[in-house]
């Protein structure tokens, strides 16, 4: 099997081990933080041995810093997310964060946006208006409101990553352990005699499987995979995600949000390959 054959199945697996994400968390019955501060502690701890043995060495600089203060920021804005609207509609708004980097590096490098930049930020907010406006009548604003800022932080992770001393599993390992301390007033507060076996095997797999394996898969999938490959399996957890919770949650997939949901996958898919074929 060739190193890109092995890159291509780590970035499947990741996209179906992120997919479940949305599903687990429902099914836990901790507040958002508490079940955040529980996973990321899980995902970390997970991430840092597999540094340790296979003698990654983790650095502490300002981009290594600034990435995992996203990551820590971006994981409590989605949990909060998911317990306030649907898990589809939080993944798929979510789902932005290209767009949102495209849209600071013009402000902050006063990079001039061509054509295919503004046609994608139409597309894009246009399809988010969709989903927003499917969450009207059920009272789901101030989730999708969750979900479009942990989109917009989680912009701030792709472009901290780009500079030369980042490391994306340092990163990880910083800001997994960041949102643990942050989400731990509440997770000491937490009730787990409402948690039953269920809720424990969801829990661990949340944040063993879902959280730290997930994002080992991506780290270890990305070194050979080519970019275009990578852009288009990505989708692959936006479009499961609402499935699964569908099929083992009984969350409801409206006909407006799969219209929303379509427009904003078609457009950021086409925008991050349009994009890097430019590049």
């Amino acid at each position: 099997m060739t190193a890109k054959t092995k890159g291509i199945i780590y970035m499947l697996l990741t996209g179906i081990i992120f997919s479940i994400g949305g599903v687990l968390m429902k099914l836990i019955p901790f507040t958002s933080l508490a079940l955040n501060s529980a996973r990321c502690f899980m995902a970390g701890s997970l991430i840092l041995t597999y540094a340790l043995v296979t003698k990654h060495k983790i650095r502490c600089n300002k981009h290594v810093l600034f990435s995992a203060v996203a990551i820590a920021i971006t994981s409590a804005l989605y949990s909060t997310a998911v317990k306030l609207t649907t898990a589809g509609a939080a993944i798929v708004i979510q789902f932005t964060a290209p767009v949102w980097a495209m849209i600071f590096c013009a402000i902050l490098y006063k990079i001039k946006p061509r054509r295919g930049d503004i046609i994608a930020c139409i597309a894009v907010f246009t399809g988010i208006g969709v989903c927003f406006y499917d969450g009207l009548a059920d009272g789901r604003t101030v989730g999708n409101l969750f979900a479009l800022a942990s989109g917009i932080t989680y912009a701030f992770v792709f472009m901290s990553n780009s500079g030369e001393d980042s490391d994306a599993m340092s990163s990880q390992i910083f800001g997994q352990f960041l949102a643990f301390i942050v989400g731990l007033p509440w997770l000491l507060r937490a009730d787990f005699s409402v948690m039953d076996s269920k809720g424990w095997i969801y829990l661990l797999l949340l944040g063993f499987v879902q959280m730290g394996l997930g994002h080992l898969f991506m780290t270890k999938g990305l070194e050979t995979t080519p970019a275009v490959t990578a852009c288009l399996i990505t989708g692959l957890e936006p479009i499961l995600n609402p499935i699964w919770t569908a099929m083992f949650y009984g969350e409801p997939i409206t006909t407006m949000f799969v219209i929303g949901a379509v427009i904003v996958l078609i457009s950021v898919s086409l925008y991050n390959l349009w994009d890097i074929r430019q590049a």
